[in-house]
């Protein structure tokens, strides 16, 4: 029994998040936490939707891609530490673009997606947002030099770039 977007919509409203249909099979939201640490997150089905996909987008890419490829390493270790140490949800990175998410897969196949696995799924790519600040400290990042308009300015254009050429999806 394969699973819809209407479903994950209703879901989606019952949690109260707001959220844009990308296209029949892609719905993209996003979560920001107290300290103003944002993720977006992408919601997928896949295999005419007996597979769902959650993932996050552009978890400090740019960040990511101007440090030193030492501090690279460390988020690397860092990142296969928290895979190593979690049930649910493994971090992804690819080298060519520096791009590294949350990903989170479920296999619907013949059974279904309860509202509860849902929320479990939709918990962990939000809770990813706090570690944010973590992140950039293992990265040798001063929060206090970075201008906080600059950065979200930057955070902005890089979302919208990621959703109007699909290369974040």
């Amino acid at each position: 029994m394969a699973i819809s977007t209407a479903k994950i919509k209703q879901y989606l409203d019952e949690v109260d998040f707001k959220y844009q249909e990308r296209d029949s099979d892609t719905i993209v939201t996003g979560f920001t936490d107290d300290d103003s640490n944002r993720v977006m997150i992408v919601i997928r089905l896949m295999e005419d939707g007996e597979f769902l996909q959650m993932r996050t987008l552009k978890h400090l890419d740019e960040l990511v891609e101007e440090a030193d490829p030492e501090k690279r390493t460390e988020l690397l270790k860092w990142m296969l530490n928290k895979n190593y140490t979690t049930k649910t949800g493994s971090w992804e990175y690819d080298p060519d673009d520096h791009d590294h998410h949350l990903s989170i897969g479920h296999v619907i196949e013949d059974g279904d997606l309860t509202y509860k696995q849902f929320l479990r799924m939709l918990g962990v790519l939000t809770k990813s947002a706090s570690l944010i600040p973590e992140m950039k400290e293992v990265l040798g990042i001063n929060e206090a030099a970075i201008d906080p308009v600059e950065q979200k300015r930057q955070e902005l254009l890089a979302q919208l770039r990621a959703l109007e050429d699909g290369t974040g999806i």
